[in-house]
């Protein structure tokens, strides 16, 4: 069974990473974590097959990449990288990365953007995006955090990802995953 991991990452270890575990389409855990220790400890506690990070993972010289103007025409809200608070953000999400990788190869680390991500699921709560995707047994989405939230988003990513039933918008500097439309409207 395929474990796969969703971060929602904060770009100072003092403010809030929010982060879920799934197998297959159970929720094993929720929850917030602060620092890249904690971060890391997950992975190392769960050995994620696929991990999928809310943060841009390469950095352009100035401006956006050419994957966010990408974006942005298809009507996603994206920043650009090389704003000062989302370098934080980028050089973090990037030395995780590495560290991820040392600790093993095989792990798939993917960019998300789980804003977006919900948004091209075509639904229109949580709670419909975690029924369509059959994760409802074990979680309440109404006590989640935004950051919880988030994360839970991602690692639904990261599970269709696994599943080869993703989305993704690719350019020469990036590509970022996002939901097939699980909720048809």
């Amino acid at each position: 069974m395929v474990v796969v991991m969703g971060i929602d990452l904060a770009g100072s270890p003092k403010r809030r990473t929010g982060y879920a575990i799934l197998r297959e389409s159970y929720v094993l855990e929720t929850g917030i974590v602060y620092t890249d220790k904690e971060i890391i400890d997950l992975v190392k506690k769960y050995m994620p097959g696929v991990i999928a990070i809310d943060s841009p993972l390469s950095m352009p010289i100035k401006g956006y990449r050419k994957v966010d103007i990408m974006m942005k025409r298809r009507g996603y809200r994206v920043l650009p990288p090389t704003w000062p608070s989302m370098k934080m953000l980028v050089y973090r999400a990037m030395k995780l990365v590495k560290e991820i990788r040392s600790i093993d190869r095989e792990a798939i680390v993917i960019e998300t953007h789980p804003l977006s991500a919900f948004k091209s699921s075509n639904c229109s709560s949580l709670y419909e995006l975690l029924t369509k995707a059959s994760i409802t047994d074990n979680i309440d989405a109404d006590t989640l955090s935004n950051d919880e939230r988030d994360g839970l988003i991602a690692a639904l990513v990261a599970y269709y990802y696994s599943l080869g039933k993703h989305v993704s918008i690719k350019a020469v500097n990036g590509e970022i995953y996002l939901l097939p439309p699980i909720c048809r409207t």
